[in-house]
């Protein structure tokens, strides 16, 4: 006999598949096919990412640079607009101031108004000129225009302009003439006066602040330039338009004494209008502030001033609305920095800032701030983005889907070699028609046909799960076995010998090999295994090679499935003129070694111990008491409750200590129609119970007397057995009390 090894067969494994085993890929494996895709992705999308990436830093730099240069020539362009509205008028003041200085009775006579007409008409941007002397004269040429009102009269509709001529009044120590202001309105300078009238308003033009504050600006000016000296006044609301308005001065200078001055005045809305025409982009604003951070000019949020009781309030940009100029002037003012680059604190998004310093030739330190947010500039480059994603995007998708189709006909032979593999090791029996031009793919097709017929024929001589258990771990076979508690089940047919001895031998397969079949497959459906075949027995078990916690349960399932299916079986050997077959089946569960049993070169998966003899000996009982299912009191102890039973007697077996309860197994407790009891074994098993319990505490008349009734109402051999058991027990002197079984 082979010495069997003490340590487990690897073979003999009871765990689950080894999540690494071929047959069952891990969960985060891919298919080929989406791996080529997936690798040929990988390069790509980064590849066309760094060239889109590449482009668009490199195209936003280019906008970057050319919004910085727009903003620049915007910048530049408002200055020299300033120039091209202030520059006529100096030039036109500076020329008026020579005619007076060289001509002082100008300021008296009343042919300045036709010179001061022809220089307002010259210039479309003026809206009023005039002369003031240092002895109080006053001589303005006005436009006109709807709505407004001359001192404090409506004047005709008709009037283009008007004639504004104070003459200061005869003051001596006895009386005082107050000055008059004369008002003539006209059509054309061709024309008669529309209308004429005078009022008596004591105007001095040396007392406004135009005059005050040209004078006191040029008496600090060096000699050499006060003969040219331009002064751009404060802005201030005009009294005849209540609008916005700003004048340029040039003083009037005759033997180096001043003797009066020049003035035209323009309306802000002339710079502002310019400005808005020139936006440079839809949310670009444009500023122009004096050396205290004031704005003249915006065509921001704020217009850089408000109206308070007929008085211009000049506005700080630091308190202007919106938050991006007042950041940009603040980091102007901190680095001195002119153009620059922020992001706005309260949208987080990126602005461009550019500071233009105003000639100082008219005696105001201006500065033209223009901001506008990056993303004005950057449309156009959004557009081609956009494209280029979008092309490329495509291109992209183009390209997956030609390697998708490439890598398919490369991966799908191997994906159904794979897939047959796999079902190979699942004992699926499906076959797939493989068509490649690949050599390998070829061979390996070849290679798997010939390993599933070689399996195939394998898993016919031993147990599926063993093979399966095999191919799972990947070791070789050893011989070795371990103590594991198991159940196993016999089966044999009642008279096989005297069956054989009148059954042609063709006959006699058929029958062999149908009850055969029927008892595997039963076996099977239950996740038993099929140990041998010895003769006409069937020898299988459960628990082994996989764990089986319901080991008896499934057993007891099996054997009842199997008594059932003999019924139909022996109907259809009938109709083919062949012997019915009568099975019967021993249970028992027991510790018993299993393992590979055999030698080095020919080995068996099976059990071995005294379990297995019990269970084959409990099969052959079933002849003594005419059963067909006799389970021991083992198997009844791990599934008693879920099955339907009837108490036999209690034996004892030859070379075994103690006695065995066995059990005759009727059918299965639950709903499943192939074996669930009927009302007669229901009732079968009930009476038996109480039958026997009188037999087991020595009542044996009245025991006999309920056996003789079980046997009358159901026609029961087994109850007519344990009826003489216990009359042989009433005869003699000392009973045994148990059944010996060789």
């Amino acid at each position: 006999m082979v010495m069997l090894k003490k340590k487990t067969s690897r073979l003999n494994v009871s765990r689950p598949a080894d999540p690494l085993a071929p047959e069952r890929p891990p969960s985060y494996a891919i298919k080929l096919r989406l791996t080529i895709s997936a690798l040929f992705m990988c390069l790509i999308l980064p590849s066309f990412g760094l060239v889109v990436y590449y482009i668009y830093k490199n195209n936003y730099k280019i906008y970057k640079e050319n919004a910085s240069e727009q903003i620049t020539n915007h910048n530049n362009q408002t200055k020299d607009k300033l120039h091209a509205l202030l520059d006529p008028i100096s030039a036109s003041l500076l020329s008026m101031a020579k005619q007076v200085r060289d001509d002082p009775q100008l300021f008296d006579s009343a042919s300045v108004n036709d010179t001061l007409l022809l220089h307002l008409e010259n210039n479309p941007n003026l809206v009023s000129i005039f002369l003031a002397s240092d002895k109080g004269s006053f001589h303005q040429v006005q436009k006109m225009r709807e709505g407004m009102i001359v001192a404090n009269r409506v004047p005709p509709a008709d009037a283009n302009f008007n004639f504004w001529v104070v003459q200061p009044g005869l003051q001596s120590s006895k009386n005082t003439q107050p000055a008059n202001s004369v008002f003539t309105f006209y059509k054309t300078r061709d024309t008669a006066p529309l209308d004429t009238f005078v009022i008596a308003n004591n105007y001095d033009p040396r007392e406004r602040p135009f005059y005050k504050s040209l004078a006191s600006t040029v008496a600090h000016a060096p000699e050499v330039l006060r003969q040219r000296f331009i002064l751009l006044d404060e802005p201030y609301i005009s009294g005849s338009t209540s609008r916005p308005t700003m004048t340029v001065s040039t003083p009037v200078y005759a033997d180096e004494k001043f003797k009066g001055m020049l003035g035209e005045s323009f309306e802000l809305s002339a710079i502002s209008t310019f400005l808005k025409s020139i936006q440079i982009s839809q949310n670009s604003e444009t500023y122009i502030l004096d050396g205290e951070g004031d704005i003249v000019v915006s065509t921001g949020l704020d217009n850089g001033y408000t109206i308070d009781k007929k008085k211009l309030v000049k506005q700080n940009v630091l308190s202007a609305d919106g938050k991006a100029v007042q950041q940009a002037f603040q980091l102007h003012a901190s680095g001195k920095n002119r153009q620059f680059e922020f992001t706005h604190a309260g949208t987080s998004e990126i602005y461009l800032a550019q500071f233009t310093e105003f000639p100082n030739n008219y005696n105001k330190k201006w500065e033209v701030l223009t901001l506008a947010p990056v993303s004005d500039f950057l449309v156009g480059l959004n557009e081609i983005n956009k494209r280029l994603i979008a092309y490329g995007g495509l291109a992209c998708l183009v390209l997956a889907f030609l390697t998708y189709v490439l890598s398919r006909k490369i991966s799908r032979p191997i994906e159904i070699l794979t897939e047959d593999i796999r079902d190979l090791l699942d004992f699926n029996p499906s076959r797939r028609v493989i068509h490649s031009n690949i050599l390998e793919i070829n061979i390996l097709s070849n290679a798997v046909n010939k390993l599933r017929n070689t399996l195939k024929a394998f898993t016919t001589y031993v147990p599926q799960d063993l093979v399966n258990d095999l191919l799972r771990s990947g070791n070789d076979i050893e011989l070795g076995g371990e103590s594991r508690y198991l159940t196993i089940l016999f089966t044999d047919l009642q008279g096989f010998s005297s069956i054989s001895e009148v059954t042609p031998s063709r006959e006699l397969m058929k029958l062999i090999s149908a009850y055969l079949a029927l008892v595997t497959q039963t076996v099977k459906e239950e996740t038993g295994t099929v140990d041998k075949f010895i003769g006409d027995s069937v020898m299988a078990f459960w628990g082994a090679p996989l764990l089986d916690q319901n080991h008896a349960y499934h057993a007891c399932v099996a054997a009842v499935k199997s008594q059932r299916r003999m019924v139909g079986l022996n109907e259809q050997l009938v109709k083919e003129g062949l012997s019915p077959l009568t099975v019967r089946i021993g249970i028992h569960s027991d510790a018993v070694l299993v393992g590979n049993i055999g030698s080095p070169t020919r080995m068996s998966y099976t059990v071995m111990g005294d379990g297995v003899n019990i269970a084959a000996r409990l099969e052959g009982i079933n002849k003594e008491f005419s059963t067909s299912i006799c389970i021991s009191h083992a198997t009844y102890k791990e599934a008693g409750e879920r099955l339907w039973t009837r108490p036999v007697d209690v034996i004892t077996v030859k070379g075994r200590k103690g006695e065995i309860p066995i059990y005759e197994l009727l059918a299965i407790r639950g709903d499943d129609p192939e074996t669930m009891p009927t009302e007669r074994e229901q009732a079968l098993c009930k009476a038996t119970h109480k039958a026997f319990a009188l037999f087991v505490n020595q009542h044996y008349n009245e025991a006999a007397d309920q056996y003789q009734a079980i046997a009358d109402s159901f026609n029961d051999d087994l109850s007519m057995i344990m009826k003489n058991r216990c009359l042989q027990h009433l005869n003699s002197v000392t009973p045994a009390r148990t059944h010996p079984i060789e």
